[in-house]
């Protein structure tokens, strides 16, 4: 009897200590094998959609900016934070709550992917289906545009009537991936967003 409660006094420490958190061993283990050529969808999107950035996916904390949302990546948020994920690989302190930090393997890989341009290496496929303002183009607009320095903050608010008025500017933003045509200065668009848009202006912009 003593044996079997020391038995399972021990099975359930060790179950308590898995179920406690550990940010440096919960987050994915990146899949790169070297630093010659960092991918953006295998290396740092596991990073920062996982573990202690688990907050970060599926609007899993309302005040959280959200990186992922079920199967769709948010590479404009991902990367417009590089300056705030290169703080954070060399020693700074996350913004947010809670203790958060890299591992000096993670923090390697993500500084290396931003000395090497800070890229999202996806080729997202053909789109074939219909494309809409409303369906598809607005949760863009709301994920990657809006924002108190962009659209609806320091830059105008944009609608139906504004995008359709401005396609030429935005197939070229699209077109160049935001390198060009954006009055506010050069983005860094990723392929599932310049796709959609271009998809939608082909189609005829529909609403």
């Amino acid at each position: 009897m003593n044996k079997l409660l020391v038995y399972l006094g021990v099975i359930g420490g060790v179950l308590l200590f898995f179920s406690c958190y550990n940010n440096n061993k919960d987050i994915t283990k990146p899949t790169a094998t070297g630093l010659d050529n960092i991918s953006f969808r295998d290396d740092i999107v596991p990073i920062v959609t996982s573990g202690a950035c688990g907050c970060h996916i599926n609007g899993k904390v309302s005040n959280a900016v959200p990186f992922a949302i079920k199967d769709t990546i948010y590479f404009s948020t991902i990367q417009s934070r590089s300056s705030v994920f290169e703080s954070m690989a060399k020693g700074g302190e996350h913004p947010g709550e809670g203790g958060i930090y890299f591992t000096p393997a993670q923090a390697a890989i993500i500084q290396t992917w931003i000395a090497q341009g800070a890229k999202d290496n996806y080729v997202p496929p053909a789109i074939t289906g219909p494309v809409t303002y409303t369906i598809n183009i607005v949760p863009i607009y709301k994920q990657v545009c809006k924002g108190s320095a962009c659209h609806g903050g320091l830059g105008p608010n944009l609608d139906y009537a504004k995008m359709t008025a401005d396609k030429d500017m935005l197939s070229q933003i699209m077109g160049s991936a935001g390198a060009n045509g954006h009055k506010g200065g050069t983005m860094s668009l990723d392929g599932t967003t310049t796709a959609t848009f271009l998809a939608w202006i082909t189609q005829g912009q529909p609403l």
